[in-house]
């Protein structure tokens, strides 16, 4: 009767680990876009128009703490092997005189 328990247990176990595993997965391949847009949402709530910035996914490799690729750094994604770079733009006033 032990033994039936400690199988069942582990089948259960098994199967709902194989299940989380899953969903973070399926999660993790929409994780970058969604974080991105995200983040760019919240930049718009705090006042800042669309056309003034944009967001970058640059490879971690390519991103270190002395050059940001012209931006900041302002997440991550894809198991630390992106991150999302906030790049403020600017406009050219003259031409529109």
């Amino acid at each position: 009767m032990m033994v039936k328990k400690i199988l069942l247990t582990g089948a259960l176990f098994f199967a709902f680990s194989s299940f989380t595993v899953q969903a973070a997965q399926a999660s993790q391949k929409k994780t970058c876009e969604n974080l991105k847009e995200e983040i760019a949402q919240k930049i718009i709530k705090n006042g800042v128009s669309t056309t003034d910035f944009r967001l970058d996914l640059v490879p971690s490799d390519q991103v270190t703490e002395n050059n940001t690729t012209s931006g900041k750094v302002v997440g991550h994604c894809d198991y630390g092997k992106q991150k999302i770079v906030y790049v403020r733009l600017s406009h050219d006033k003259k031409g529109q005189e």
